[in-house]
Formats: structure tokens, C-alpha cells, sequence
């Protein structure tokens, strides 16, 4: 018996690729020399994003707003799934992260190219003792 791939599987699929792709892609320009002199500050840009989305997910969830936006959701969601615009939209997702996902990898095959061989570290002066 052959398994059926469930749906929204595509989406997760495309979605780890694109994951794959965008560490690539950061694990390359990292390595660049540019790139070294801004990582302590990307480090934590990142960070400080992390813990203000954080927050406002928090304080989102929270509200009553929220609750009721959740609610209405979840009622258009029950009655898109009544028609066939839930597969319409999941083929566009997937078809258009694939695209991204190909775009993406050409950048990163190219950021690749550019970049010289890693050079090995410089001996320390206790080596040289």
C-alpha cells in the first residue's frame, strides 16, 4: 500500500528547503570578510527581534481582539475548506516557494563562487616558541 503525503506537506517541504537554503546562504556571507566585522551586531539585532516578536505575540494572544480574530478564522477557515479554495491557495504557496527556493539556491551557488578558499589560522606566537 502506497502512503499518501498528507496535505500542507508540499508547504512544509518548500518551507524546509527554503530553511536549508537561507542557513547556506548566511553560513556564506558570514564567512566573507565584510561580513565577520558585523556579526556581533547581527547576532543581536536578531536577538532583540526574537524577544520583541516574542513579546508581541505574547500581548496578542492576550487580548480580546485576538480571541475574536481567532474565532473569525477559524470560521472562514471551516468555510474554505467547504470549497476548493484551500488546494488553490496551498498549490500557489508551494509553487511559489519552490520558485523561491530556486532563485534562492542560484544566489547561493554564486555567493559561493566568490568567496576565496578558507585560509588556515595564523600560528600564535606560543607555537612559534
Amino acid at each position: 500500500m502506497t502512503e499518501e503525503k498528507r496535505p500542507g506537506s508540499e508547504i512544509i517541504d518548500e518551507l524546509e528547503a527554503l530553511g536549508q537554503q537561507l542557513t547556506t546562504a548566511i553560513r556564506s556571507l558570514w564567512q566573507s570578510e565584510e561580513s565577520r566585522k558585523f556579526r556581533q551586531e547581527i547576532g543581536q539585532g536578531f536577538t532583540d527581534l526574537g524577544k520583541q516578536i516574542d513579546a508581541a505575540f505574547k500581548a496578542a494572544q492576550d487580548s480580546e481582539a485576538a480571541k475574536e480574530f481567532s474565532g473569525q478564522v477559524k470560521e472562514t477557515v471551516d468555510k474554505a475548506r467547504e470549497s476548493d479554495i484551500v488546494g488553490k491557495v496551498e498549490r500557489s504557496l508551494v509553487a511559489g516557494l519552490h520558485d523561491l527556493n530556486e532563485e534562492f539556491s542560484k544566489t547561493v551557488a554564486s555567493l559561493q563562487k566568490q568567496q576565496p578558499p578558507a585560509e588556515p589560522p595564523a600560528d600564535s606566537p606560543e607555537d612559534q616558541a
